[in-house]
């Protein structure tokens, strides 16, 4: 009895993946169309808008400087940079004190305790927008570098096309192999997954992008700016739901050839950094997790009964065969695809198998680092008593 459940759970789960297979082969080349790169502008004729730069900083100083002097390059000069160093214990400050005395345009403050309730990172935003002047307000992170042109494009595609919030889905510049390992699986979710057409119809299909938020100063404050979404940890993508589900116009361009972030700069770092942002992605909610756990460890499983079936003495009929071929056939177009648009090469997506396997591993991390309340990033638990709470448990 209990082998013919787990045979009938194995081809439920199979016949699943064949659609979901067919499902983001589908998207990924859809998304080929509308998931563009802004179009490279002539250049605007004026630049009254001015456009605050706010650059929330912590321990920072391996990326800091690169990144203040790619803003300093930029194309469009009726900017303001004010860059927040938020409690940072290295050369963070001293770094960006020395490059703002070389720019009257660019100023940097110390930013104030967190306060009750707040998570690190919204806390230092909401206290730049309260410093902001500009009409238009970009907030970026501190280990991101912009083309000279990034800006003024961006500028004169919302100017022109009435949008609310663009944002960017930058290049990764990877160093670690849990870092490459992030990038391609972030690549397909976005590239193969999210519906782009529908992301400004719906709220569940939004996506942005904390390295590139440009908002116009209204829609910003309108949605309540950080502030309504002080703990949660997903606070770009939240801001772009906000977006969307107050009326907002929001459009998130393929921005690889225009801004490039540097995360990670070891293994250890990189784990913690999935760790911190898959298991939120699904609201803390154990069901949903679990669902994708499951596609993504038979994503891997797929190709493995397909080469060593007969050493594991799995045999499938001729149509179950088939339809397994058509399986990876089909994932590996939509990985490729995405591996290729996030440039991170094809064989990442070739290989993909193994990507979904280590993602889904790191998953379960996730939820136990929440579980037991050891969140940590940037020497912060970011993690509360209240997230616990919030878990859904399986039924």
């Amino acid at each position: 009895m209990f082998n013919e459940l787990i045979e009938t759970l194995a081809i439920f789960i199979f016949y699943v993946l064949f659609a979901f297979s067919i499902l983001v082969a589908l998207l990924g080349i859809a998304n080929l169309f509308f998931i563009r790169k802004a179009s490279l502008p002539n250049s605007l004729k004026t630049q009254n808008a001015l456009v605050s730069i706010l650059i929330p900083a912590r321990n920072e100083e391996a990326n800091i400087s690169r990144c203040l002097y790619s803003l300093i390059d930029q194309s469009y000069k009726n900017i303001e940079i004010i860059i927040l160093d938020d409690d940072s214990i290295d050369s963070t400050f001293n770094i960006a004190s020395e490059i703002a005395n070389k720019d009257k345009r660019m100023k940097i403050v110390k930013g104030m305790p967190i306060e009750k309730n707040w998570l690190g990172k919204n806390w230092a935003c909401h206290q730049l927008s309260n410093l902001a002047k500009g009409d238009m307000l970009l907030f970026i992170d501190a280990d991101t570098k912009l083309q000279s042109k990034t800006i003024e494009e961006t500028i004169m595609e919302m100017e022109s096309s009435d949008i609310d919030l663009i944002s960017l889905f930058p290049k990764r510049v990877t160093s670690t192999a849990v870092d490459k390992i992030i990038s391609v699986t972030v690549g397909w979710f976005i590239f193969s997954c999210l519906p782009i057409l529908f992301s400004n119809k719906n709220p569940i299909f939004s996506s942005a992008f904390g390295q590139y938020l440009l908002f116009r100063r209204g829609a910003y404050f309108s949605i309540g700016g950080h502030e309504s979404i002080k703990d949660n940890i997903l606070d770009d993508f939240e801001l772009g739901r906000s977006i969307t589900r107050e009326g907002f116009n929001l459009k998130v361009f393929d921005g690889t050839d225009r801004i490039s972030t540097f995360s990670y700069y070891s293994e250890r770092e990189a784990i913690d950094g999935l760790s911190k942002s898959i298991f939120p992605f699904f609201r803390n909610r154990v069901v949903p997790f679990f669902l994708l756990w499951v596609l993504f460890m038979a994503m891997g499983i797929v190709p493995i009964l397909l080469i060593f079936g007969d050493l594991l003495q799995v045999k499938l009929s001729r149509s179950k065969e088939i339809m397994a071929f058509l399986i990876w056939g089909l994932l590996t177009l939509s990985w490729v695809i995405s591996s290729y648009r996030s440039k991170q090469g094809l064989l990442p997506g070739i290989f993909f198998p193994i990507i979904t396997t280590i993602t889904a591993i790191i998953g379960i991390f996730s939820v136990l680092t929440f579980l037991f309340n050891k969140v940590v990033w940037k020497d912060r638990n970011v993690s509360s008593e209240d997230d616990i709470s919030n878990y859904e448990e399986v039924e």
